[in-house]
């Protein structure tokens, strides 16, 4: 009888142990997949502490307050989007090209914030290449580029309404060609 109480007891911890071990392997999934998000979203408050200076202290009109929390908030707000993108295009024209790839990334990053608070897209990128011929239309050119030509860099992408294709921001390029 007491082998049998034992073997019973040893069953019962061994599928105690089983439906423990799934809980674990279950929440170990869920931490990796929050882990990843929020890596994403401290990277992109880490650049944004990374920027010179002067850049940050011309955006504390968009970013109010100094916590990743308020950061979010402010950035995915499709006006600071596009106060964001504006002070961007004019450190590109002005030749202050240092914190640009940093800028871009941060305006990507909520672009696609944005994009995904709604039930489709509502901002996309304008695709612009090197070697693509300068479109006035489509680009604006750096005051040391040539007037006209092939594209020779691009500073800063457009912006284009997802829906309409409608160019919202023009791409900020460089011709030397």
């Amino acid at each position: 009888m007491e082998t049998r109480d034992l073997q019973t007891q040893i069953h019962d911890l061994t599928e105690r142990l089983i439906q423990t071990e799934k809980n674990r392997d279950e929440y170990k999934t869920k931490y990796f997949q929050f882990k990843g998000i929020f890596q994403r979203q401290t990277h992109t408050f880490y650049l944004y502490q990374s920027l010179s200076e002067a850049s940050k202290d011309a955006l504390k009109g968009i970013f109010k307050g100094m916590s990743f929390e308020e950061f979010l908030a402010c950035g995915v707000q499709p006006g600071n989007i596009d106060a964001l993108w504006e002070f961007s295009r004019n450190e590109a024209l002005k030749g202050n090209k240092n914190d640009l790839p940093i800028l871009e990334q941060i305006i990507s990053y909520f672009v696609r914030l944005y994009n995904g608070t709604n039930d489709s897209p509502v901002i996309d990128f304008l695709t612009v290449s090197e070697g693509d011929s300068f479109d006035f239309d489509l680009h604006i050119r750096t005051q040391d580029s040539k007037p006209a030509g092939k594209i020779s860099k691009v500073l800063l992408p457009g912006l284009v309404n997802a829906f309409t294709g409608d160019v919202i921001k023009k791409a900020v390029v460089e011709i030397s060609e």
